[in-house]
């Protein structure tokens, strides 16, 4: 039987699944190969991926004999091979002559060669050495990670994340903290990221009111980012605005976004500002605050 691939939230939602579309002989078993495990998360999980395979017992036995056949033959090829090596080494040994004036013309060869190399070897540790000198001077982006050392704020953020990404099991990487204007913008990159991102940003607005709600981290704005995700955010915020915000002129219907976090409505708000004849009105609690765009009174 061909293999299947299924996927499942743990090995309990396989074994339903396999009952419900396998059906096996007395003489079959079936075979699972785990090829990636499911992950649990804070706000979401990953199912693994698994592969089935049906196989015949008479099978099992079959490959067992095909087993022992090939292992006797490589045993029998070892042994000849072993009588042949002794044999070409006893031969080597009666075959042997040494030369004398030859081998103290190589000796001699050898001992030049190895001064010349000791002499090449000092200049190149002299060269590298010049080289460390030089690169023991700090860089400017050396210079820039160490400003503002002294705020406590980068360490507590630090250790936040590196826990959150242990716990969360994701194969991420915190690239750099830093601060713009009064934000700690904090950058994460790894094969995983797509899972902190979510769906538009959804999972990375999660995370940030996560940190808002904590007590150390409440008299502070912290913005996770990756690869410039929230600055492509903003242009499709803006974008949409304008959509919207024209639908809004043309129908004189009101229309209702979906929830947000606080920067993301800011950004909406200030959008819609530039449009004459529209406003916007923040409703509902967070984190399912949302935006309605409506037209002005006159």
């Amino acid at each position: 039987m061909n293999k299947i691939i299924l996927k499942a939230q743990n090995r309990e939602e396989l074994d339903r699944m396999i009952k419900r579309t396998m059906t096996l002989n007395e003489d079959e078993y079936v075979k699972v190969d785990v090829l990636k495990e499911p992950k649990k998360m804070l706000f979401f999980s990953i199912k693994g991926i698994y592969e089935i395979e049906i196989i015949k017992k008479s099978d099992i036995s079959e490959k067992k004999e095909e087993i022992k056949k090939t292992v006797t033959e490589k045993e029998t090829k070892n042994r000849n091979f072993e009588k042949k090596y002794e044999k070409s080494k006893e031969n080597n040994r009666n075959d042997k002559k040494y030369d004398s004036n030859k081998n103290n013309n190589i000796r001699t060869e050898r001992k030049n060669e190895n001064i010349k190399n000791v002499r090449s070897e000092k200049i190149f540790r002299k060269d590298n050495q010049n080289k460390k000198i030089q690169n023991t001077q700090p860089t400017q982006t050396e210079i820039q990670s160490t400003v503002n050392t002294t705020d406590s704020n980068y360490d507590r953020i630090r250790s936040f994340m590196k826990e959150f990404i242990v716990n969360s099991k994701l194969d991420l990487t915190i690239v750099k903290i830093e601060k713009k204007e009064e934000r700690y913008v904090v950058n994460v990159d790894g094969k995983d990221i797509r899972y902190l991102i979510g769906e538009k940003g959804s999972t990375l607005n999660s995370v940030e009111y996560l940190l808002s709600s904590i007590k150390q981290f409440k008299n502070i704005k912290i913005v996770i980012d990756s690869n410039n995700y929230k600055e492509k955010r903003e242009e499709s915020l803006r974008d949409l605005a304008r959509k919207k915000g024209k639908k809004v002129l043309t129908t004189g219907k009101n229309i209702k976004l979906n929830p947000m976090s606080a920067r993301e409505r800011k950004i909406i708000h200030e959008e819609i500002s530039f449009i004459k004849g529209l406003r916007t009105e923040s409703v509902g609690e967070e984190p399912k605050r949302y935006l309605i765009i409506m037209r002005t009174k006159d």
